[in-house]
């Protein structure tokens, strides 16, 4: 059976770290296919952008992935939706029905300690029933007893680079050439986002 993973994260922007991700998750088929799912609304993160500017922002990101790899596919539907405040399990519950088959979901690592205190999940389905891949962080000591089942941990073994690096990087005027891929720096750029 396809082995498929959703990277549902908040790419505010988008990095080259991001990017490396899929790259190395592919070549090293530790997956068959990832689905970019950029998301809106969500209980934890706030944007401060225009929504349509990250959206094209966001498309200009797949757009450069597309030209590497075919087996990324992009679904805006978290990304476009207004209704709600997004959070994992209605990710879960969208492409189980979309796909007819569950997905792997994409997180630091260091979520594992917090993720069965997410206040919506009573049922603890996070910790027992959702098939989750952890990346590796160099600072981040796993606790030898972690009450979680169906999880895999990856160490891709890439430098880290963060959004928020690359937000304050713009905010403060500095280059932002290694964190940035082109066409993604050069949209952000010229529409002045996070200045």
């Amino acid at each position: 059976m396809e082995k498929v993973a959703i990277y549902g994260w908040a790419f505010n922007p988008p990095t080259l770290w991001h990017q490396t991700v899929m790259t190395k998750m592919l070549s090293q088929k530790k997956v068959d296919k990832i689905i970019f799912t950029p998301d809106w609304d969500r209980l934890d993160k706030d944007y401060w952008i225009s929504k349509n500017l990250r959206i094209k922002m966001l498309e200009n990101f797949y757009e450069s992935i597309l030209n590497q790899w075919f087996n990324v596919d992009f679904e805006d539907h978290f990304l476009k939706q207004k209704a709600q405040k997004t959070t994992t399990m209605d990710v879960e519950r969208y492409f189980i029905e979309k796909l007819g088959l569950q997905p792997h979901h994409i997180f630091w690592i260091d979520v594992i300690e917090s993720m069965p205190n997410w206040s919506w999940n009573t049922n603890h389905y996070l910790e027992n029933d959702l098939k989750k891949i952890f990346l590796n962080r160099k600072w981040f000591i796993l606790p030898k007893n972690i009450a979680m089942k169906n999880y895999i941990v990856l160490d891709l073994d890439i430098l880290e680079v963060s959004s928020t690096m690359a937000r304050q990087a713009i905010k403060t005027k500095q280059s932002v050439d290694s964190i940035l891929s082109l066409p993604v720096r050069d949209f952000v750029l010229n529409n002045k986002m996070y200045a």
